[in-house]
């Protein structure tokens, strides 16, 4: 029982401390709103607004004061006293258990503390706008007023070189100075919305005229000086050069001359009424018609030293290709007596005539043209060029046609010299057999011999003609000299083998008597060497043999031979020395 209402003591007690800190928790609550409102009042709007009526506004402005104003007088007699009564319902709050009212009580407090700070501050940027507007437009008044003075003594100064655009010029600064008066009117009334919008006209003007007075000096002089000067240099060049036999390609100097003079008077009168950026257009036309005037003259100047230098140059050339393309047309001709000409060496030099035809034909029109007058200098100097670089092409052509005939005769004489070693060589190695005494010949290598006999005979044949085919002989002279050298490589091996067989056939006859093996080997070894003529099989028969009876011993054989006979290759190598 004791227990139970130490308990109940125990909550009571916690009750009651809960309740006074939330009474002070709530007291500290109303006090932080009442603070952050203290702040709304530090800014001392009455006071700005004293100062703003003072600039005594007009019109737009008086319109943004009154809106303003009625913000503030709202902001007073109605915000504040709304933040009092919210600040006195959250201290009422604390008085009671309510903890969800007195919080939500406590945050609408403070939105409306946040609401009113914001309008405070858009009331002072307003208040500042106009202050800022005013002295702005005060300064802008001073500035103006300098720069159209300025403006005024420029153009009474410089008249003459704004041309006729001066009338024009000076409707437009008396209609910017109108404008001007009207700003200042606002500024000085108090309007200063008003006048921003003027200002901003005013600027506009002003900057183009500006523009204007900075671009027409220019315009006005190269309209009415620099182009005239340089067309009537362009006209005397024009007329000094055709009377000196100059002429032009599609001649439209006089057209162009007559309309460019068209182009500018239009556009002085364009720049007569401010149609400037017209006019500059205009300008840059005529500025490259005028430059393109004098390329064509300077164009002509240049071209016609070149043309009389390669004039002489190029007859010259045109006579030695012509001479040389007649010349070697007569050693195709004779060559073509004793030689078959493959490669339309005939019919090229023919082509090579043809173009150097075409050349002289525009050769001697050039000259004509030159001789009465009528040259185009920069036309005949492109052509000349092409002359040369055509008349260089067909030169090169003429001396590789003339290489490729010349070697004609030393190839038949080269030809005719290997047929003979041919024939040398042929009847060398049948000599060389012959001394060896061999029993005979096998198929292959007889084959292979007349085949090489066949070939030389042909090679005969074909140099024997009228008319030879160098191409053909070459290809012969090689293919004979490769099967020639085959055949030397067969003739070597017959012999060698030839030797070596009968060396060592009579080397084993010493162990026929006593080796059954030796004397069945070298019975077969003389069938294949004296019946037929397979010297190869007849050394590889014996050798074998040989070997297993004496190991070693063929093989001293075969080095003692290839010594003796590289002895005997080299003593014949110092003898014919």
């Amino acid at each position: 029982m004791l227990t139970l209402l130490i308990g109940i003591i125990v909550v009571v007690g916690a009750c009651y401390l809960g309740f006074v800190f939330y009474q002070r928790r709530t007291i500290k609550m109303a006090t932080d709103v009442y603070e952050n409102k203290r702040d709304l009042n530090k800014i001392p709007l009455d006071d700005e607004f004293a100062l703003a009526k003072k600039l005594n506004l007009t019109g737009e402005s008086q319109k943004k004061y009154d809106q303003l104003y009625n913000k503030y007088q709202h902001y007073k007699n109605q915000m504040l006293p709304s933040i009092d009564e919210g600040i006195a319902e959250v201290k009422d709050d604390g008085k009671g258990i309510n903890f969800i009212k007195t919080r939500n009580d406590w945050q609408n407090a403070n939105q409306a503390i946040e609401d009113a700070n914001s309008e405070l501050k858009e009331i002072q940027a307003g208040l500042a706008q106009l202050y800022d507007l005013n002295k702005q437009h005060h300064l802008a008044l001073e500035e103006l007023e300098k720069k159209y003075k300025r403006l005024r003594e420029e153009l009474l100064n410089k008249n003459e070189s704004f041309g006729t655009s001066i009338d024009h010029l000076e409707k437009m600064l008396a209609d910017i100075e109108g404008t001007f008066d009207e700003f200042t009117q606002l500024t000085k009334s108090g309007d200063p919305n008003s006048a921003e919008e003027v200002l901003s006209d005013l600027n506009a003007s002003t900057s183009k005229l500006e523009s204007y007075m900075e671009r027409i000096p220019k315009l006005n002089s190269m309209l009415t000086k620099e182009f005239n000067d340089q067309l009537q240099e362009i006209q005397t060049g024009y007329k000094e050069l055709t009377a000196k036999h100059y002429n032009f390609p599609k001649d439209h100097f006089p057209q162009t001359i007559k309309r460019i003079r068209t182009q500018i008077k239009a556009s002085l009168k364009q720049l007569e009424n401010l149609d400037v950026d017209v006019v500059a257009k205009s300008v840059e036309d005529v500025a490259d018609a005028i430059d393109h005037l004098y390329d064509a003259l300077d164009l002509e100047l240049k071209a016609r030293p070149h043309v009389e230098k390669n004039t002489k140059v190029i007859g010259e050339y045109i006579a030695h290709v012509r001479k040389q393309n007649s010349d070697l047309a007569l050693r195709l001709e004779s060559l073509n007596k004793s030689y078959v000409l493959n490669h339309q060496e005939i019919e090229n030099n023919h082509q090579y005539d043809q173009q150097i035809a075409t050349i002289e034909k525009q050769y001697a029109k050039q000259t004509q043209a030159i001789k009465t007058g009528q040259a185009v200098f920069s036309v005949i100097d492109q052509e000349q060029q092409k002359m040369m670089k055509d008349l260089g092409q067909i030169e090169a052509l003429q001396k590789e046609l003339f290489q490729s005939t010349i070697q004609l005769p030393s190839k038949e004489k080269q030809a005719r010299s290997s047929l003979a070693k041919f024939d040398l060589e042929m009847r060398n190695k049948k000599r060389r057999i012959d001394n060896h005494n061999l029993p005979g010949l096998s198929d292959d290598y007889q084959d292979a011999f007349a085949a090489v006999i066949r070939e030389i005979n042909h090679l005969n044949d074909a140099m024997s003609k009228p008319q030879i085919d160098m191409d053909d002989i070459s290809k012969q002279v090689i293919i004979i000299q490769s099967d020639m050298d085959t055949l030397d490589d067969k003739t070597n091996k017959l012999i060698d083998n030839a030797t070596l067989a009968e060396q060592t056939i009579q080397y084993a006859n010493r162990f026929v008597s006593s080796s059954p093996e030796i004397a069945a080997a070298n019975k077969q070894a003389r069938l294949y060497f004296d019946q037929k003529y397979d010297y190869q099989k007849s050394l590889d028969t014996i050798s074998k043999a040989l070997e297993k009876q004496s190991s070693g011993m063929f093989t001293k054989i075969r080095d003692d031979y290839f010594a003796a006979k590289k002895r005997v290759g080299s003593t014949k190598k110092n003898d014919d020395h």
